[in-house]
């Protein structure tokens, strides 16, 4: 299985760095790469933001690998979205490889100063959810060998633009 998802990855790969010369000649973009979510203010493994409270003003970054993709601050609910821009192979590689995450870059104690002791950098891993195109039709979920065929064909059938929409999961301190 695990041959056929890097198979898979690699397809992806090829399929963006060809897009561009197929899409450009039918007027359309590479989708954009946006992620969102809340920062929670909480030390701990696999924190519920829901049911925290909020870390606003956070600075926060999308990091895969060792380069950082995009950077954004909190607003005050703690929420933030980041615009990585068109999505790239240097982008989709690393994202399928599970190689990306949100790392917050400040301290807990910022939010809460009882937090002041704890050690360690709050990230959360992120999932690639789709391309939404805005005409209700997105991928879905990519949770599966279907999904990731799916984004490859609409990739090399030109049917791009819109998000691709990636999120985080649950953050924890590391």
């Amino acid at each position: 299985m695990a041959t056929k998802s890097l198979l898979l990855a690699a397809l992806l790969v090829l399929a963006v760095s060809l897009a561009p010369h197929g899409t450009e000649a039918a007027g359309k973009q590479p989708p954009l790469a946006m992620i969102s979510g809340v920062v929670p203010c909480s030390a701990g493994n696999s924190i519920n933001a829901a049911t925290v409270p909020p870390f606003p003003n956070a600075a926060v970054q999308m990091v895969c690998g060792r380069d950082v993709m995009a950077s954004a601050t909190a607003d005050r609910s703690g929420t933030y979205t980041m615009n990585m821009g068109p999505a790239t192979s240097s982008l989709l590689a690393p994202l399928l490889g599970n190689q990306c995450k949100v790392v917050v870059l400040t301290p807990l104690a910022a939010c809460n100063a009882s937090l002041a002791s704890v050690t360690g950098t709050l990230t959360a891993p992120v999932q690639l959810l789709g391309i939404d195109s805005g005409s209700g039709s997105g991928s879905g979920g990519l949770g599966g060998l279907g999904g990731l065929i799916g984004l490859i064909g609409q990739i090399v059938g030109g049917l791009l633009g819109g998000i691709l929409n990636i999120i985080p999961l649950p953050f924890s301190v590391v």
